[in-house]
């Protein structure tokens, strides 16, 4: 990574990281051609704080200028970051302070960046100070080195939607491979420029957004995920006005926006002018596709072109990309083997190898649902500090995701904890959800299916009139998933909750097994015929 960060001091002066904490403001500009003084300098600073090579850090990665270069300084002297969630006003602090020390503790953290926000929390090992501003720190013509590629860069963590997140350690050899794959396959180039308001701690925001941008020496313009929560349609205005050429992003962000901006008039949409926009890595997690058509057409006014988007497949023990569709080509949508619509993530990257296996532990032809297991590319070979690779005996990674192969394009249906079976049927909880969620009573986000016992049990938030009408919308549930599904869940199955009762990982992946817990507990308490949650 550093190479890049040293190769970029040849950029143009104008060229380099924007820092926006509003769309409309002024952004913070560090010109690239500053960054190797500046980062040079945090390591000097931490040098003389006890970091040596080899020395873990917690590091709550903040998206702010000061954060970016500390991650750097500690790269370059070959300390190791372990990149975690920051803490934010809406975490219940115990539960935050608690994953902070089973982190420092599983993984031999001496330190702890002292980041702003962890002035709210009781640190769990000695605090590493972080210079603050960063203007004025820099170490006049120096140079950067260039790491081994079996050296660690650092720690990313995988979501946590199954149990407790695990450690992945990117080596810097294997982070080159992946943003070789990100930036070939989006085409761009050093004089245009790419947006993101990803968080930092997660690797679609980190890899996919930041350190891609740098790989290629383009401009970033980059915000706080909350920036986008608070202005979604004051960021298509800003892909526009700052001519981005392309974005990564997850679903949700597609769902977000069309629900804030579908009340636009066309006059409005038109002025957003967004024809620039040439690629949109869409991934993350399931694509809702009646409300990316949706939102397609509602842009259209605004010259969003129908090929922009990019469905894409990856995951942390892979750095990041492991399939993607390519940039132009057609967005394509196939019945899945259990008949329920399907959409491409493209072919897998040409650097691994990708089979998939059935239940009954045969390699899959085509069109047959199986596990998708991984090879080669970029993929980890243990999880950090586990001595135990995750690759089989073959030399290939059983990922958990289910999906098919179509046309030499990847499919993915679905979680192996997802899956619901009915009648000799693979669906998944996606399925019931994005069809729920087409109700006009039920919250766009916020439901959760899982088959237990014999029964599906189906969690939703609803709107007041729906809950004051329970018998009447919840019988609308169960013929509607009749009808969509083919499926038929009994009445006694469909329960409402409370706001916020829906665990969620930091990159916000719904936690299904401790909702289901929850559920079998009695934990979640809604509103239900019964006046029991379960």
């Amino acid at each position: 990574m550093l190479e890049y960060i040293q190769r970029n001091q040849e950029c143009p002066p104008e060229r380099g990281l924007y820092l926006y904490d509003k769309f409309d403001d002024p952004p913070e500009f560090t010109a690239y051609r500053d960054f190797p003084e500046q980062v040079a300098a945090y390591a000097d600073f931490f040098r003389e704080q006890g970091i040596k090579p080899g020395t873990r850090v917690v590091f709550p990665y903040e998206t702010s200028l000061p954060v970016i270069l500390a991650f750097l300084g500690l790269m370059e002297l070959g300390a190791v970051p372990l990149s975690v969630k920051p803490f934010v006003l809406n975490t219940p602090r115990d539960g935050y302070q608690e994953f902070l020390a089973r982190i420092a503790a599983d993984f031999g953290a001496a330190r702890i960046l002292a980041v702003p926000t962890l002035a709210a929390v009781d640190p769990p090992a000695d605090v590493l100070p972080l210079p603050l501003p960063p203007a004025g720190i820099r170490k006049a013509g120096a140079r950067l080195r260039t790491p081994g590629a079996d050296e660690p860069a650092f720690v990313q963590f995988s979501s946590g939607s199954t149990s407790f997140p695990k450690g992945v350690p990117v080596t810097q050899g294997r982070l080159r491979a992946n943003l070789a794959m990100i930036t070939r396959t989006d085409g761009r180039r050093p004089e245009e420029r790419v947006s993101s308001w990803l968080p930092l701690y997660h690797d679609m925001g980190l890899v996919g957004g930041m350190l891609s941008c740098f790989a290629a020496g383009c401009d970033l313009l980059l915000a706080e995920p909350v920036t986008f929560l608070f202005d979604a349609r004051g960021w298509w205005e800003h892909l526009g006005r700052e001519r981005a050429i392309g974005t990564v992003i997850p679903n949700f962000a597609v769902d977000y926006s069309l629900k804030l901006m579908e009340g636009l008039d066309e006059e409005e949409i038109a002025a957003i002018d967004v024809s620039g926009i040439r690629s949109v890595y869409l991934g993350s997690e399931p694509i809702n596709l009646p409300n990316l058509e949706a939102f397609l057409d509602l842009m259209a006014p605004a010259g969003l072109r129908r090929d922009v988007f990019m469905p894409c497949y990856g995951m942390a023990e892979a750095v990041l990309l492991v399939a993607s569709r390519p940039v132009g080509g057609e967005i394509r949508v196939v019945d899945s083997p259990s008949g329920v619509p399907a959409i491409s993530v493209g072919p897998p990257m040409a650097e691994f190898a990708v089979r998939l296996r059935g239940e009954d532990g045969r390699l899959c032809g085509e069109r047959e649902l199986g596990e998708i297991e991984l090879a080669g590319g970029s993929l980890a070979e243990a999880y950090f500090d586990r001595s135990h690779p995750i690759r089989g005996a073959d030399g290939y990674y059983a990922t958990g995701d289910i999906g098919f192969l179509d046309g030499g394009e990847l499919f993915i249906t679905g979680r192996i904890s997802d899956r619901i079976k009915v009648g000799g049927r693979s669906l998944f909880a996606a399925d019931f959800e994005q069809a729920l969620e087409r109700l006009p009573f039920v919250r766009e986000g916020r439901t959760a299916v899982a088959q237990i016992g014999t029964g599906i049990v189906v969690l939703a938030e609803v709107d007041r009139e729906a809950r004051e009408d329970i018998p009447g919308s919840r019988a609308r549930i169960v013929e509607y998933l009749a009808g969509a599904i083919g499926v038929t869940v009994r009445a006694e199955d469909v329960h409402y909750l409370k706001p916020g009762q829906l665990p969620r990982t930091s990159s916000g992946k719904l936690q299904r097994r401790a909702i289901v817990a929850a559920y079998e507990q009695g934990r979640l308490e809604g509103l239900t015929l019964t006046g029991s949650a379960g």
